[in-house]
């Protein structure tokens, strides 16, 4: 009887030890694959805007970032609607898929419905050249390329920009213009402030320490304020 009863109890601590064996594994496992997945996860980063016509919200901007090997993907959206008395005045839609290599923009589709008037916008790099097909015709710029391209302050380094609506490549004058204290989801942070000139417009862009898209500024033709604030 004792034999029994003692083969019996290295068997159920056998048993036991087997099962928390197996329990360690799976809890080994998982915490594996949430290591890869936030590690995956690191590679991604989105940007997601209130944007406001004066007092007015009147839509949002989302861009979102993916790293794929060398290459990165942004995929951007916005819609916006501005109403007056209840009666839509103003709408506007904007897709954009880019793929950049590098600091380089590699390729571009973007739709635009801007209040009912339609732009569709492609490019692609096909070695020193980046060939633009759009609403004002086929066109071939030498060299590396970039958009406006807000989520990535290395932008601001350049002299002229491809407007992604469009199709035009836009002469640009970019400057720092001060440090300054801003408002961002209700805490006042540091942030660096810069302004991005071209022939049609002023923008203002404020950027963390860390290098990271804050906020955006600029005043519309009929002299009112169209403001981002990020979520």
């Amino acid at each position: 009887m004792h034999f029994f009863r003692a083969k019996l109890k290295a068997k159920t601590e056998l048993n036991i030890k087997r099962f928390a064996m197996k329990q360690l594994k799976t809890i080994i496992s998982i915490t594996f694959l949430l290591l890869v997945w936030n590690h995956n996860s690191y590679a991604v980063n989105s940007w997601q805007f209130k944007v406001f016509y004066g007092e007015q919200e009147i839509g949002e901007h989302h861009f979102m970032l993916k790293n794929e090997g060398d290459k990165r993907k942004v995929e951007i959206n916005a819609n916006f609607n501005i109403d007056v008395l209840f009666i839509n005045v103003y709408s506007y839609k904007h897709k954009n898929t880019e793929i950049w290599k590098g600091s380089c923009l590699s390729s571009i589709e973007s739709s635009t419905d801007d209040n009912g008037e339609q732009f569709v916008t492609r490019g692609k790099n096909e070695g020193d050249i980046f060939k633009i097909d759009s609403k004002l015709g086929a066109n071939e710029v030498e060299g590396c390329i970039n958009t406006f391209a807000y989520w990535d302050k290395n932008f601001l380094d350049n002299k002229e920009l491809l407007n992604s609506q469009t199709g035009e490549i836009v002469d640009v004058d970019i400057s720092f213009v001060a440090d300054e204290n801003i408002l961002v989801r209700n805490i006042m942070v540091k942030a660096k402030r810069y302004k991005v000139k071209t022939d049609e417009f002023n923008i203002d862009l404020w950027y963390s320490d860390d290098n990271e898209w804050l906020a955006l500024n600029t005043t519309t033709k009929d002299g009112t304020t169209l403001n981002y604030q990020i979520k």
